[in-house]
């Protein structure tokens, strides 16, 4: 009997779901006609049970049926809005009407207790009614409703896939009975092979990221692939435990803006849904909040959506804290803001609020109403305590950021008594900042609730690969004649040496040689011609990253010079446009160069629309901090980066082009994102992507007693308020800080004295603060802290210096530098697909290699930064000793980094060859530790080793002795016979083969079976 959708996959959903719970029918044994929708029967059973009230009301029991059945077939005038419609029914938000014209909620699920509900599943379901019958392959039931259709395929033929089985759900059943659908929670579409969800009138596609599989952040993708996937997914997603708290709380709807739209309904994604119910828990349980490290691009906003909804319709959340919660969604600007309110816009949401301003927020706060607050991090500044409600729930997106700093703070100080959650794609751990320890509850593993890696998101298709491409932008100067010019200058200005210092100094910072003009058209003749080769021909647009706002403007006029002059338009014939997107104070002292640039909230929007549409002719936006993280624009293909960064900053960057895009009119697609580094970031991309850890120092923090340090901070600030005995510290006019002046005159010992326990106090302050024990002593410290600052030396003159000397100074030397030209540098191509990512990071764990690095290394490339770390723990061991070995590892070093690096494949193999070098160093250092020379002589010479290993283990008992011999042999033989590219010639091969098998018949060995076959494996892969 041959394979079968019914014999394999669709038998076995059947058999999976019966473990989770489900009753078993077929689907012609369902007491349904083919026409029905609802099994009406069983309907009005649940109905009865969850409202005893209608049980002697047999009127008011009908009108609610018919009043279901109605809306379901509604669905013929439009699926996505009956299926809310049913949603609402479903959740028991809609009040029905009695016989006695009130309005009155049902419930038709019992979504406290799981058991009060009836669980069935059936296959072969037929529905009738259209032109043609159709039959559902396996159809889940709550109460009668059918909220889960599967369309299974077989497994065996190449060219039918799971797409098939959504094909037809999208294209056939939903089209020609949608009355079927209108209850639905979710599709599933699988060939037994690969498994994905999505919610009703999702449009087919093999990358969609809406036909979504399902899974378990658990989970390795490496390792759990094919069927063990497809198991693993039916059997978390097709269970009451997972269907009901999507239908009850996740499930939601965007409705259309405009006729360009339609509305669309959405579900969580399995990160998100673990997350949301991992927040709800937490709540429940009174835990303090939690940290979500979820991927740039894999849905942070939404997430924070799903899980406040969540919170706000759960009645157990209520009932734990007496009341309905509210919860605050914190972005840090106001675009996050409005993309944030937008997936609220949903069906049976509570009640949302979006405060225009600081007053309404802290007003807000104050009145304690239920229900979700959206808002940005700025306007908690002098919020000052608003609300000790246990109930406030705080969900902050980008949590990596600005909520770090006094604005973090601010709305903690705000709410005390909240529970704080965190979303972030970049957690920090650095020596001033802990997203780990700011947001992380001790109870979670490494003070993570949730971790969803790059790996996962990339495997599951929700983002896609980034390959970073070097660029380097050589220029030569001439450095003798610059300095002579110099000389010059400051001899006509008649400059002291101080100030001959202090101006080289300041135009030697990196803007000089960015700014370059030479430099500027270099590098925009390079974007464009990138851009019009790779980028263009596929629809897609780019976003351009420069130093700072005066240099913002000259790449946009020269992008915009570049692409007139090639006369780049799009394919209706209209030129190419270059849009510039930067923060501009309307102010005075703003240049008017700048304020061209000065954007409306809604100009902004409009311009980020335009760069969204495929047809559109803004193909650029240039930028320098905005848009250069948090910004979503699936169509970005690339980003041109000529601006320093790093950490956080860098990887966020970096990621801006890794949403999956389909070119609506060709239907290309996106395969990954690019990013073309001009600046020379390879290094602190190696760094961004290896990521941080939570720091195990926690022995080393707890090593000072706070409280002891906080009573010498008393202690201090005592002494040095008696340096100011009798002035009011709680007067600010000019009169007290005149007194305290005279109390500390210039160049006299108490100024010094003042200066140096000030800053000693100072350092202490910032150590302990929030600590209680400081409270009392603020005012006093704070006003210590203006009084420093009003005897800190102020030297304007410098200012004026460069005012009036700087453009010429900078003129030097852009006139001294010549050949300006940029090129391609395949070697510092980094390759951030989920190999990539997982070799850099494993090479880092292996030799602690964020540890390692040198601030002062000038090397830029993350290949031969990779190298140097391993060279640099080689060559401790080598000034020790002369081992083989350690020899051996050397030479393969040198011969890794002579390989050059042209493409994609050679960048994984170049990592692969790294990390198994960085293996055996760490295997070298154990073996000379533990003085074993049989390890350290298969390190040596790791063929001969792993050959010895090959030959003893398949060579009879008394044999034994000779293996070295044997080993010896075939060595010799392979190496002599050998030669560059013999296994791609017939004739090499041959050879090959023909002396193994001449040297293991002299020994009286078997000539074929296994011995042979891993030998000449080996060898192939190795000579």
């Amino acid at each position: 009997m041959g394979w079968t959708e019914a014999s394999t996959i669709q038998r076995s959903l059947l058999e999976w779901a019966e473990e989770a719970g489900w009753e078993r029918l077929q689907g012609d044994e369902l007491p349904r006609d083919e026409h029905d929708v609802i099994v009406e029967d069983w309907a009005r059973e649940a109905l009865l049970a969850l409202n005893p009230e209608l049980v002697h009301d047999r009127e008011s029991t009908d009108l609610v049926l018919h009043e279901l059945n109605q809306a379901v077939l509604d669905a013929h005038n439009g699926l996505v809005a009956a299926n809310e419609r049913l949603t609402v029914m479903l959740r028991g938000d809609h009040s029905f009407t009695t016989i006695d014209g009130r309005h009155v909620p049902r419930r038709l699920i019992d979504f406290k207790d799981l058991n009060n509900n009836r669980f069935t599943v059936a296959d072969e379901v037929t529905i009738s009614g259209a032109a043609k019958p159709r039959r559902f392959d396996v159809v889940y039931y709550v109460n009668g409703f059918p909220l889960v259709v599967a369309e299974t395929k077989t497994p065996v033929k190449h060219q039918v896939s799971w797409v098939n089985a959504a094909k037809d759900l999208y294209d056939v059943y939903e089209e020609e009975y949608p009355n079927f659908f209108a209850p639905n929670v979710l599709n599933v579409a699988t060939e037994g092979l690969e498994f994905r969800m999505a919610p009703v009138r999702a449009v087919p596609d093999p990358d969609s990221e809406i036909w979504a599989p399902w899974g378990a952040t658990e989970d390795d993708p490496k390792t759990i692939t094919g069927p063990a996937r497809v198991e693993r997914a039916a059997r978390l997603l097709l269970r009451p435990e997972t269907v009901l708290p999507i239908l009850k709380d996740l499930a939601m709807f965007r409705h259309a803006r405009d006729a360009s739209e339609v509305d669309i309904k959405f579900l969580p994604r399995y990160p998100q849904f673990e997350a949301a119910l991992a927040i709800q828990a937490k709540v429940l349980a009174s835990r303090p909040g939690g940290l979500i490290w979820h991927h740039q691009g894999s849905g942070k906003t939404e997430l924070m959506a799903f899980a406040a909804a969540r919170l706000l319709r759960d009645d157990a959340v209520t009932e734990a804290f007496g009341s309905a919660p509210t919860v605050i969604v914190i972005a840090d600007r106001k675009d996050l803001v409005r993309q944030t309110a937008e997936m609220f816009e949903t069906a049976g949401m509570p009640r949302m609020s979006v405060p225009g301003n600081r007053r309404e927020l802290h007003a807000l706060l104050r009145s304690g109403e239920p229900g979700v607050v959206i808002t940005t991090v700025h306007k908690f500044a002098e919020a000052g305590h608003l609300n000790n409600r246990s109930n406030i729930v705080v969900l902050v997106d980008e949590a990596h950021r600005s909520q770090e700093g006094k604005f973090g703070e601010a709305w903690r100080a705000a709410v005390p008594n909240a529970k704080f959650f965190g979303a972030t794609g970049t957690a920090v751990e650095d020596k001033d900042r802990s997203t780990f320890k700011l947001f992380g509850d001790p109870d979670d593993p490494d003070f993570v609730m949730s971790r969803y890696t790059p790996e996962q998101s990339i495997a599951d298709g929700f983002t896609k690969p980034v390959i970073v491409e070097g660029r380097a932008v050589g220029f030569n100067l001439d450095k003798e004649a610059l300095d002579e010019a110099f000389d010059e200058l400051a001899a006509e200005e008649g400059l002291d040496e101080e100030e001959k210092v202090f101006l080289s100094g300041k135009a030697s910072h990196i803007e000089t040689i960015l700014s370059n003009p030479e430099r500027v058209a270099a590098v925009c003749a390079d974007i464009v011609d990138h851009f019009l080769t790779y980028v263009a021909p596929l629809g897609q647009k780019a976003q351009v990253v420069a130093y700072n706002q005066r240099l913002v403007i000259a790449y946009a006029k020269a992008i915009k010079a570049e692409l007139e002059r090639r006369a780049a338009v799009m394919p209706d014939g209209r030129l190419r446009e270059v849009g510039v997107v930067m923060h501009v104070v309307d102010s005075k002292e703003t240049p008017k160069e700048h304020k061209k640039y000065l954007l409306t909230p809604d100009q902004e929007e409009e311009l980020k629309r335009r760069f969204k549409k495929v047809d559109d002719p803004m193909s650029f936006v240039v930028v320098t901090a905005k848009w250069m993280t948090g910004f979503n624009a699936p169509i970005e293909g690339v980003l041109y980066l000529d601006k320093p960064a790093k950490g956080t900053n860098l990887f966020q960057t970096i990621t801006r082009p890794n949403r999956p895009w389909k070119n609506p009119v060709t239907g290309q697609r996106k395969d990954f994102g690019r990013v073309v580094d001009y600046i020379g970031l390879a290094k602190a991309i190696g760094k961004a992507v290896a990521g941080p850890k939570v720091r195990d120092d926690d022995d080393e923090v707890n090593i000072t007693d706070a409280s002891k340090l906080a009573g010498k901070f008393v202690a201090d600030l005592t002494r040095l308020l008696h340096l100011f005995s009798g002035i009011d510290t709680s007067d600010s006019s000019f009169e007290s800080l005149a007194e305290a002046h005279e109390r500390i005159p210039e160049g006299g010992a108490q100024r010094t004295e003042f200066i140096e326990n000030y800053v000693a106090l100072q350092t202490v302050w910032e150590f302990l603060d929030p600590h209680p024990m400081l409270q009392p002593f603020k005012r006093q410290y704070f006003w210590l802290a203006k009084v420093y600052e009003s005897i800190r030396p102020k030297d304007v003159s410098k200012a004026f210096l460069w005012a009036r000397l700087g453009a010429k100074t900078t003129d030097l030397i852009h006139g001294h530098m010549s050949d300006v030209g940029v090129k391609s540098m395949p070697s510092k191509t980094v390759t951030l697909d989920a190999a990539g990512l997982e070799l850099v990071k494993k090479i880092a764990e292996q030799l602690n290699l964020s540890g390692q690095q040198s601030p002062e290394s000038k090397t830029d490339d993350v290949y031969q930064e990779v190298l140097d770390s391993i060279e640099a723990r080689l060559r401790r061991r080598l000034a020790d000793t002369e081992s083989p070995a350690y020899r051996s590892l050397a030479e393969r070093i040198e011969k890794l980094r002579a390989k050059a690096i042209e493409n994609v494949e050679d960048s994984l193999a170049f990592l692969e060859a790294a990390l198994k070098i960085a293996q055996d160093v760490v295997a070298a250092d154990r073996a000379a530790e533990q003085g074993d020379q049989t390890a350290l002589d298969r390190l040596a010479d790791p063929k001969r080793g792993a050959l010895t290993q090959i030959v003893a283990e398949n060579t009879p008992p008394g044999l034994h002795k000779i293996v070295p011999d044997i080993v010896a042999r075939i060595d010799s033989i392979v190496v002599e016979v050998a030669y560059a590219g013999w296994n791609a010639s017939d004739a090499g091969d041959k050879r090959v083969r023909r002396e193994l098998r001449s040297v293991l018949k002299e020994y009286s060995l078997p000539i074929k079976g296994e011995l042979f076959d891993r030998t000449y494996e080996y060898v192939r892969e190795n000579y």
